[in-house]
């Protein structure tokens, strides 16, 4: 399964509930592309709510981590604005803070 929606690209599968948010990000005018990569299973507990934060900040973007119950998603957006994309995940209802180092 790999396609293009547009700016979303479809390579894996993406966790229930994300799609939503992922599309809302496709409209901000300074988003490219959207490119989510693997789930992956942690140790934690089955459903719960999606979360979205922003990872970290990469050459082209920054990197989002969502997470819904035991599964995690990293989720690349290509932009220029890391503020638009930090205020669309907040109207959308899920944490856009930064990760904190320990």
């Amino acid at each position: 399964m790999r396609y293009r929606d547009g700016i979303l690209k479809i390579e894996h599968g993406i966790l229930p509930g994300l799609k939503d948010v992922l599309l809302r990000l496709t409209e901000v005018e300074d988003v490219r592309s959207i490119v989510p990569g693997r789930i992956y299973a942690t140790r934690g507990r089955p459903g719960g709510a999606l979360s979205v934060r922003v990872s970290a900040p990469t050459a082209t973007g920054v990197k989002l981590i969502a997470r819904r119950g035991s599964s995690v998603q990293e989720v690349f957006v290509v932009c220029d604005d890391r503020a638009a994309v930090e205020r669309v995940l907040r109207e959308a209802g899920v944490d856009p803070r930064r990760s904190r180092r320990r």
